[in-house]
């Protein structure tokens, strides 16, 4: 069975792939379907991350930025509430194309998974 890490891995390459060919092809649809799986292997490591410090799974944006809180990582929902915005608001419900913002996004992410997976196993 894999892990939510695992799974956010997978994911994110699969946006990854996925943003790769919509930014040759400049399809707008492929690159908003791009964001917002990048922005689920967010959620996803967010998730395992609180999980492993409270044994909390939360179940909505509200409540994954008051965990993070209450954790004492600012510096994560700050994070999160940024990543949140450039990829599900406005590159996937907006349409806002700036392909820039969501490959900085995609980094960041992908450096995120590398920090948690330490703690998170």
């Amino acid at each position: 069975m894999k892990t939510e890490l695992e799974t956010a891995r997978e994911i994110l390459q699969y946006a990854v792939e996925e943003l790769e060919r919509a930014l040759k092809t400049k399809d707008i649809f492929l690159y908003r379907n791009a964001a917002d799986k990048a922005f689920l292997a967010l959620v996803l490591t967010i998730n395992a991350y609180i999980a492993t410090q409270t044994g909390i799974v939360p179940r909505s944006h509200a409540e994954r930025r008051k965990m993070l809180r209450e954790l004492g990582r600012e510096d994560l929902r700050a994070l999160y509430s940024d990543l949140m915005k450039t990829l599900h608001e406005e590159a996937f419900y907006e349409g806002v194309y700036q392909p820039e913002e969501v490959l900085y996004a995609v980094e960041k992410i992908k450096r995120l998974l590398e920090e948690l997976a330490v703690g998170v196993r």
